[in-house]
């Protein structure tokens, strides 16, 4: 019998088929599954006609059709099944067909049910062409038995019945079975396009963390419940996280300042992005495990996905080299500020006053008035530069002292040309000596800019006046001007960038409104305070207070 298949029919004996690798294989014990239910069912069934129906024995087809299933069962064990062809596996059901024939031939086909297990086994596993031959092979079988044995009307609807079941269960079971091998064909579409889509998906992430990796930015990916689901090679290489355990915390430690104290472990960039917490540009000193030491600028963005999870980024910028150069930039500013600046100071005071000689010539009066007008204009531009190029980033060096007093008068000096210019008087009631704490350098640059003030809004004739109080703690300073004041609303902005008061500006002299900011910015950057008391019309006075050395207070 062929059990060949074809386009119009399922393929056959697909539980069937050969697995060369193992011993034994799959198709060799699916036949001895199929098989042995149907011999241990005929050798129940001879050991009860023993006992009940001996006589059944004396009948030579009952005995060869018990000979013929246990024969092809025996075959089944012994056959290699794996070796021949698909289609000689059909032999044994096919000839359990004829064996189960021979058994209930003549006894009014008692034993005829037998036929369910060859016929469900072809159903399965075989074509429709192979169960429409078995079918026709039980049909022939049966009228064999009926004209040899006699048939009356309950004989007939006997048969017809018995062949009647068989089919409907032949074809019930052929339907099951294409049906199955359907879906299984369809699960293994879905599993091949799931796998492809898996191949794709795993390729993309591959890529997205090779470029991630690549990257400069250190870069840590969690989840909502503070999950580690991601770190770049930046991210684990600058703070010393170990790949395996992205969890453990890194060996380096992060600063609020250079220097200053460590960031305590829940106000960390890390465990505030685990919480959830939406920072931009929050700056934090990282001491690393090679003890180098780096600014840095981190940053979280929530991540929202219809197909995943809710997760948060966490964003770390190395901006050292940024710093650096903001530092080197504060540092020629404040160069350029100073060894200028003073310079210039004498200039326009000088220039001021040749200025005030009757005998001038007219050209000579011109030129010097450029002379002056061009220094006042390299001032402005000297006071933007310096005002623009304030670090909101400073490192914390170790506190400096200077003596307030020397400073004082160096600036002194400087001024008084300027003021002898405009005709305004200094008077100081300084000490000889205070110490306090700061960088003479940056209040040098404070102190002229509170006299530059001081000299050009009092008007001729005026006094501008220095003193000071040294305390247990700290250095009062006072510059006291009979000036043209400022109006009460304006003291509240005179510290602002580019703030001129409406006093100043309904005057003839020319300013940027830096000066008092700058001012303001020097003073608390040493550690000290500003303020400022103004009448319209009375005068200024600006109060500077600047901590003394721990060495030199009272205990």
């Amino acid at each position: 019998m062929s059990a060949g298949r074809s386009a119009s029919s399922a393929a056959p004996i697909r539980a069937l088929e050969v697995d060369e690798g193992s011993t034994p294989s799959s198709r060799t014990r699916s036949v001895w599954l199929l098989q042995l239910v149907l011999g241990a069912s005929v050798v129940i069934t001879v050991l009860l006609t023993q006992a009940l129906e001996p006589s059944l024995f004396a009948v030579w087809t009952f005995s060869t059709g018990v000979g013929v299933v246990i024969a092809l069962t025996a075959v089944a064990i012994i056959v290699p099944w794996h070796r021949l062809p698909r289609s000689a596996v059909a032999i044994i059901p096919f000839g359990d067909i004829i064996g189960i024939g021979l058994l209930s031939f003549g006894t009014d086909l008692r034993f005829g049910f037998f036929w369910v297990f060859p016929i469900t086994w072809i159903a399965t596993h075989f074509a429709v062409t192979l169960l429409i031959s078995t079918l026709a092979t039980v049909g022939v079988i049966i009228v064999i038995d009926a004209a040899a044995n006699g048939s009356g009307p309950a004989t007939a609807l006997r048969l017809i019945v018995v062949l009647l079941s068989l089919t409907f269960i032949g074809i019930t079971a052929y339907l099951s079975s294409r049906q199955t091998r359907a879906f299984k064909q369809l699960l293994r579409r879905q599993a091949s396009r799931l796998q492809g889509t898996l191949q794709r998906v795993t390729g993309q992430e591959r890529r997205v963390s090779q470029v991630l990796n690549g990257l400069d930015t250190g870069i840590a990916r969690m989840s909502a419940d503070g999950e580690v689901l991601a770190l770049n090679d930046t991210y684990l290489s600058l703070y010393g996280i170990d790949r395996d355990e992205p969890q453990r915390p890194g060996s380096a430690v992060e600063y609020a300042t250079l220097r200053g104290e460590p960031l305590s472990e829940s106000e960390r960039p890390f465990a505030r992005a685990a919480r959830g917490e939406q920072f931009d540009d929050e700056r934090v000193w990282l001491f690393d495990v090679d003890g180098a030491w780096h600014a840095l600028s981190a940053s979280t963005r929530r991540l929202v996905s219809s197909d995943e999870p809710e997760s948060t980024l966490l964003i770390v910028h190395d901006i050292t080299a940024l710093i650096e150069a903001e530092r080197a930039r504060e540092r020629l500013a404040a160069t350029v500020s100073h060894e200028l600046r003073n310079p210039l100071t004498a200039i326009i005071g000088h220039a001021d006053l040749a200025l005030d000689d009757p005998d001038l010539s007219p050209k000579v009066r011109e030129q010097l008035e450029v002379i002056a007008g061009a220094g006042e204009r390299m001032q402005k531009l000297i006071s933007e530069i310096l005002a623009n190029s304030r670090g909101v980033f400073r490192e914390k060096d170790t506190p400096k002292t200077a003596d307030a007093m020397r400073i004082i008068a160096s600036s002194l000096e400087s001024f008084r040309p300027a003021a002898a210019s405009r005709r305004v008087s200094i008077i100081d009631d300084l000490p000889d000596t205070a110490e306090v704490v700061g960088d003479a350098f940056r209040l040098r640059q404070a102190f002229d800019n509170i006299l530059s003030n001081a000299i050009k809004y009092t008007p001729g004739g005026g006094t501008v006046r220095l003193s000071a109080e040294v305390g247990d703690e700290s250095v009062v300073l006072r510059f006291a001007d009979t000036g043209i004041g400022i109006p009460a609303e304006d003291l509240p902005r005179i510290f602002d960038p580019y703030f001129r008061s409406r006093a100043a500006r309904d005057s003839s002299t020319p300013g940027t409104g830096l000066g008092m900011g700058i001012v303001r910015g020097i003073v608390e950057e040493n550690g000290g305070t500003v303020s400022l008391e103004s009448e319209l019309g009375s005068g200024t006075t600006v109060t500077v207070v600047l901590p003394i050395p721990l060495k030199d207070r009272e205990e």
